[in-house]
């Protein structure tokens, strides 16, 4: 009988490569390149991807930009800006700049807190802006604060508020 051959690819001793995870900010990167002309080759030189990988890539660009808008935290106030004015767009990001501030210092947070802290942030904002806007109303109200969270893509976002008070008037033996 003939000694079995091995098969090279599935010799055990063979050191794997291991998987790389790409971002989709290289991924959108490689688009990019794809539609200015660049080959697939040079695009994966130029960022150390295998040229299948930028194949691969290229043919689903149609789903990557769209990921990359989502999942980017203001980008969606910027293409919502048509619906609400620049002030509100400037209160918000100054808005979410704070939220960040006071989660870095581990200060705790109500709805209360950061309605005022909003209302603050809009009246300077309009304040700085001019004389024309002051006629703008605005009510920081929880819709708004709801909406706001979803615009700058908030998902942790952990309000300390009171805890309900007991019956007082329920006797126990």
């Amino acid at each position: 009988m003939a000694p079995q051959q091995q098969n090279s690819s599935s010799d055990a001793s063979a050191p794997k490569k291991p998987r790389k995870s790409i971002t989709m900010e290289v991924k959108y990167d490689v688009i990019k390149c794809s539609e200015k002309g660049e080959s697939n080759t040079e695009i994966g030189h130029a960022l150390g991807l295998s040229r299948t990988t930028v194949v691969t890539i290229v043919k689903d660009k149609q789903r990557i930009p769209k990921h990359v808008q989502e999942a980017a935290p203001m980008k969606a106030t910027v293409i919502n800006m048509k619906q609400r004015s620049q002030n509100v767009v400037e209160m918000e990001k100054l808005l979410l700049i704070w939220l960040e501030d006071q989660n870095q210092r581990r200060v705790p947070v109500s709805l209360s807190v950061i309605q005022e802290k909003a209302r603050e942030l809009h009246a300077a904002v309009v304040k700085k802006s001019g004389a024309g806007s002051a006629s703008e109303e605005f009510s920081a109200s929880r819709g708004r604060f709801n909406r706001f969270k979803s615009h700058a893509n908030l998902h942790n976002v952990k309000l300390q508020g009171e805890a309900a008070s007991a019956d007082s008037s329920r006797k126990f033996p």
